[in-house]
């Protein structure tokens, strides 16, 4: 529980498969948690901007307008057949994807996460840096519930990549992670 707040899974009927209804009803989380209101990841005096590059829109396969590319790729993910894939954006990685329920019914979770990971004993943090890019890990490890923020790399911007359920088989590899991380901070590349 982050604070008081509970956090339940979303049960809309309407949730189950991509269509106009569950597309309408997550964008308004969305847009909500993250266009209409910014977020911010805070911590101390220190507070950075959480992009989800509202102007990089995709086409949304029901006649509405078009939606941010993070937010089809928050609520799909990375799919090999390639008959099962129905994410409508065009770009060669996020076409590749498909709609994911359990991201869908959880996309509420990750305004929550980012206002209260300093607060809540339930989210445990690590960097991660891939190649030149540096990730903030947020790990919600009772709700087996991940975020991932990159630091931009001209801008006091931080970018909102990703965000998904961690399934038992996971797990091990992100509490290797978390430990590797926790037994040698500072590395170097925190940000904060």
């Amino acid at each position: 529980m982050v604070l008081g707040v509970k956090m339940i899974i979303l049960t809309s009927m309407s949730l189950s498969t991509l269509n106009i209804t569950s597309v309408e009803e997550l964008f308004t989380i969305f847009k909500q948690d993250f266009i209409d209101n910014e977020t911010y990841l805070t911590k101390d005096t220190q507070s950075y901007l959480i992009n989800v590059k509202k102007e990089n829109c995709c086409p949304c396969p029901f006649g509405r307008i078009p939606k941010p590319e993070r937010f089809w790729h928050i609520i799909t993910k990375d799919e090999r057949n390639p008959r099962a894939r129905n994410n409508p954006c065009l770009d060669a990685k996020e076409k590749n994807r498909k709609y994911d329920i359990a991201r869908a019914k959880r996309i509420h979770w990750i305004k929550t996460i980012i206002d209260n990971w300093q607060t809540d004993v339930q989210v445990k943090h690590f960097y991660q840096k891939r190649g030149n890019r540096v990730n903030l890990i947020l790990w919600h490890s009772e709700k087996d519930f991940l975020i991932i923020i990159r630091k931009e790399s001209n801008s006091t911007d931080r970018f909102l990549v990703s965000s998904y359920l961690i399934y038992r088989t996971e797990i091990r590899r992100y509490e290797k992670q978390l430990k590797e991380y926790e037994e040698n901070a500072p590395i170097g590349i925190e940000w904060f």
